[in-house]
């Protein structure tokens, strides 16, 4: 009966989408005051006299369509983003970007309002042909359903290297099943699906979600990605890619980009346990030092209480016991990382033998 009754919900959810006349929201969303410049102002605007998610959704949605131009010029550029917000600050200050601008301002404003949405990296199919590029889109989840949104698409479209501006509405909320016929995500998770396809059937455009005889759990999937760091995240993504097969030169890339971020992952991961040991040994060093200068006095005229001294060395023990801790197991390929366990090593050593 609970799974009917969420069945039945989806429904009438879907139903309400797809029945929804926008006019209204689309046309009090084209423009907003100009003094407005951050995700939060324009987000707060457009979603106050709103009251469902789904109407949020659309207004956040029309707004960066009918806002964003597309920028063909950054095409021939390689950019690098420490960070989303930066994707997120360089669009709305310039009012152009490039997929990835358009899907992590979409999924900025959409958390402003506590609307659960996710950018999804992969590639499309035009007129059943594989792109050039690789692309980003959305999904949200309304209730307990996902729907795919991709706003670039929505935006316009580039007509012989030039960008024409004109709003289409056939790219919100699109049911998955459906989405993935023209929007193939490089991790099979975003599907949304119980079956997901793989990407050698999608090369032969079978939808028929007849992949795989065991049933794939995706709403406890991405539950878990909430509590990985983020080389595990990278680490499980390559693993249900691989999964998929690697068998275009997009998600061949997107591959081997996933793999150079996980040896990143581990080279800073590293470098930070050793610096952790390295830190803890200078502090033992000091503190049994302090230890030794009340000893050489035989510990006459002292500023320190017995148990304060006791505490020095207590201290410089238990901080050579973490540095041992930190670098225990730690496998280091690189030369400069053993020299450095073998220097942390040395010193513990001699510290110890003092």
């Amino acid at each position: 009966m609970k799974k009917l009754f969420y069945i039945l919900i989806i429904l009438l959810n879907i139903n309400a989408i797809f029945s929804t006349n926008f006019t209204e929201i689309d046309s009090q969303s084209k423009t907003i005051p100009s003094s407005l410049k951050t995700a939060e102002q324009i987000t707060q605007h457009l979603t106050q006299n709103l009251s469902t998610p789904t109407e949020k959704v659309r207004a956040i949605y029309s707004w960066i369509a009918y806002n964003i131009k597309y920028d063909v010029a950054k095409l021939d550029r390689n950019n690098i983003y420490f960070n989303s917000q930066e994707l997120v600050d360089e669009v709305l200050k310039t009012r152009k970007g490039v997929c990835a601008n358009y899907a992590q301002l979409m999924q900025s404003c959409c958390q402003l309002v506590a609307i659960q949405c996710y950018v999804i990296n992969g590639y499309t199919l035009l007129n059943g042909e594989i792109g050039s590029m690789s692309h980003a889109w959305n999904a949200v989840k309304i209730g307990e359903q996902f729907y795919n949104i991709d706003v670039t698409w929505a935006a316009g479209y580039v007509d012989n290297g030039k960008y024409v501006h004109a709003f289409k509405d056939e790219y919100f909320m699109i049911l998955p099943s459906e989405f993935i016929k023209t929007h193939v995500p490089f991790d099979p998770i975003w599907q949304f699906s119980t079956n997901p396809i793989t990407h050698r059937a999608v090369e032969k455009r079978n939808y028929s979600n007849t992949t795989t005889s065991i049933l794939f759990n995706f709403n406890d999937s991405i539950s878990v990605l909430e509590q990985l760091n983020s080389r595990q995240k990278t680490e499980r993504e390559n693993l249900r890619i691989n999964w998929g097969g690697v068998v275009n030169p997009l998600i061949k890339a997107q591959f081997t980009y996933n793999q150079m971020l996980i040896e990143n992952y581990k080279y800073n991961q590293i470098v930070e346990k050793l610096q952790m040991s390295q830190d803890l040994i200078n502090k033992s060093i000091v503190d049994f030092n302090a230890y030794i200068v009340y000893k050489n006095k035989q510990f006459e005229n002292m500023s320190l209480e017995d148990a304060q001294i006791i505490g020095l060395l207590n201290a410089t023990r238990i901080g050579l016991e973490n540095a041992e801790k930190g670098i225990n197991g730690l496998y280091a390929d690189k030369t400069d990382f053993k020299n450095s366990i073998k220097e942390i090593n040395g010193a513990i050593k001699n510290l110890k033998s003092a």
